[in-house]
């Protein structure tokens, strides 16, 4: 059945209205809309995209390792040289983050997990194999001549005998055993009792990440805020190891604080990002730069390391709670011997970067650079999305005289670069045409939904014109052009005949 022209005319005008009021209002509330939809997506639930990419990280990452090879271990046991060592490497690995045990505590909108950790070797990606060898410091023995240098004679006697063989001053071991195989040292035989009297044990080898690779416990159990509630939460942690302040350092330094630098709240107005580390036992503040990123056409900030991040308040006296009292050591380290069973270990940046000129000057090799062994961390700023991450550290440990321990007796004091590690991420180019949808959801709604709202008005312009015109045409004429009578039926017969001749 055919539209009469009223309802031609109805139907204009209510498809008109429809869209210009439904898309102003839709329009001027799809940024709530679309605000909503990214928070409830980005924070973190068992059915959310952020739950599903934090809880198997789906960015590739790798590992590089480098070593510090010794070349003069004996001149400098004889103290008649500075260490001298020359960086190998990388050996690069593949590493995979996968979140386990998890338990949701919707009461105060955390998370506690563990995480499991594994790490695969990418020789194409890498400079030399896990089968070269490496001369080091013998941590081992140094660790425990450091934990009896304040004993009594007669334990230092016996400590003596037990490091009087080969290989206790310095080891010759492959990058597979120094890094995750391990490696079995006589001297836990040999210092057996000092060791017993000490009251201290350690595993049966020992490797840098031996005993981490696919462990679900070695990291520890997290408790983690999940945005739900409050975004500006999301990724900061609660607990590590069910303990909001952990026993190894005093005062603010020994909070559980920041995230775990993989789920980030938005930092748009944040001046510092806040990183734990279980590794370190604590946290770094990374500050923002003024140097801006970008990735894949997306633009971010950047967070960076500083001077300040390994300070023992000797420059900035808020950080002086991350020294142990009659240790300090020049600025530009941190002390993690509390944190890793007395070992005497430091931590800090590749090659001494920002640190203390004495550190650099002591070991012959070492040359900062900031451009290769600066720590970054580039984020979008209104998700807090990972753009890129270059997060690297050097391990250290302290090697000092000591008397009645005759190989350590003439040694210099210095900190001896062990090996530095590198992580890197970065968003994949698919990953990237996702966040650019997301940051431009807001936008894209609107400018979709005035457009229904900017047709509308044109619809119900015409209409108004038409309307105005009487170009709807009248029903009794529509009547009559259905239903035509004689005499009318004749008229136009005749009328068409005048026309043609």
């Amino acid at each position: 059945m055919a539209c009469s022209p009223a309802c031609k005319k109805g139907t204009v005008f209510s498809v008109g209205t429809l869209l210009l009021l439904g898309g102003i209002l839709a329009g001027l509330f799809w940024c709530d809309v679309a605000d909503y939809i990214y928070k409830s997506q980005l924070s973190l639930s068992p059915s959310s995209v952020g739950f599903k990419m934090w809880r198997e990280t789906p960015i590739p990452m790798y590992l590089e390792i480098r070593f510090f090879n010794w070349t003069n271990p004996e001149e400098v046991k004889a103290g008649k040289a500075k260490p001298k060592v020359q960086q190998v490497g990388p050996y690069t690995y593949l590493e995979k983050h996968t979140r386990v045990n998890m338990k949701w505590h919707p009461e105060n909108d955390s998370i506690t997990f563990q995480q499991v950790r594994e790490w695969q070797f990418v020789p194409s990606m890498s400079s030399g194999t896990p089968d070269d060898q490496i001369v080091s410091l013998n941590v081992l023995a140094t660790t425990i001549a450091s934990m009896a240098k304040n004993l009594g004679s007669f334990y230092k006697v016996l400590l003596n005998a037990a490091l009087n063989f080969e290989e206790s001053f310095a080891v010759k071991r492959t990058v597979r055993e120094l890094m995750f195989d391990g490696y079995k040292d006589p001297i836990l035989n040999k210092a057996a009792v000092v060791m017993k009297y000490l009251n201290v044990s350690f595993p049966d080898k020992f490797g840098w990440f031996f005993s981490r690779n696919m462990s679900e416990t070695y990291d520890g159990t997290f408790n983690m805020y999940t945005g739900q509630q409050n975004m500006s939460q999301l990724g900061m942690l609660h607990s590590w190891n069910y303990a909001s302040h952990t026993p190894y350092f005093s005062g603010s330094c020994g909070e559980v604080y920041g995230t775990t630098g993989e789920l980030l709240p938005p930092t748009l107005d944040s001046t510092k990002l806040p990183v734990f580390a279980s590794d370190l036992c604590s946290y770094v503040s990374l500050n923002k730069s003024e140097e801006m990123a970008q990735k894949y056409g997306i633009e971010g900030v950047r967070f960076e390391g500083s001077p300040a991040d390994f300070d023992n308040g000797t420059l900035y006296p808020e950080y002086e709670c991350f020294s142990f009292k009659g240790k300090v050591m020049p600025s530009g380290v941190r002390d993690m011997s509390k944190c890793r069973n007395g070992a005497p270990a430091y931590v800090s940046y590749p090659h001494f970067l920002d640190a203390d000129p004495w550190y650099i000057d002591s070991v012959d090799g070492m040359n900062p650079n900031r451009s290769e062994h600066g720590f970054f961390v580039d984020l979008e700023p209104s998700t807090g999305l990972p753009l890129e991450v270059k997060a690297q550290l050097q391990i250290n440990i302290l090697l000092e005289p000591i008397s009645g321990l005759s190989m350590y007796e003439k040694v210099p004091k210095v900190l001896m670069p062990m090996f530095f590690f590198r992580q890197t991420a970065e968003l994949t180019p698919e990953l990237g045409d996702q966040v650019k949808l997301l940051l431009n959801l807001s936008r894209i709604g609107t400018i979709t939904f005035y457009g229904f709202a900017g047709i509308g008005a044109m619809i119900l312009t015409i209409a108004v014109i038409i309307t105005v015109r009487g170009n709807w045409g009248d029903d009794d004429e529509a009547a009559s052009l259905i239903t035509p009578t004689a005499d009318s039926a004749k008229r136009p017969q005749e009328n068409s005949y005048s026309e043609i001749y």
